[in-house]
């Protein structure tokens, strides 16, 4: 493992979080302009795709963090984050935690 990070490292994460974030903002936006306008279910359903891109966009960012760790040969970083990657896909399907 390499003491130090490479920089490229970060940078794509935080492209990653960057883009995930912009992007569930404007499709935000566009679902709550859309609901000023027209009325009915296109604006809401919009809206929830917005909700669920931002929920998305941690997973993402661990699923990416761990195939660059994998791709530095750096395994033991590369299956702490499949394994967070395994407790956050479980935890959507099974819904754990939920009452």
């Amino acid at each position: 493992m390499s003491e130090v990070r490479e920089p490229a490292f970060d940078r794509v994460v935080a492209l990653v979080l960057r883009v995930g974030a912009f992007t569930c903002f404007f499709v935000m936006l566009t679902g709550l302009l859309l609901g000023l306008f027209i009325h009915g279910s296109l604006p809401e359903d919009i809206e929830r795709a917005g909700v669920l891109l931002m929920l998305a966009t941690p997973v993402v960012r661990v699923l990416v963090a761990g195939i660059l760790f994998l791709r530095e040969k750096d395994w033991r970083y590369g299956a702490i984050s499949l394994g967070v990657l395994t407790i956050l896909l479980l935890g959507a399907v099974f819904g754990i935690g939920e009452h």
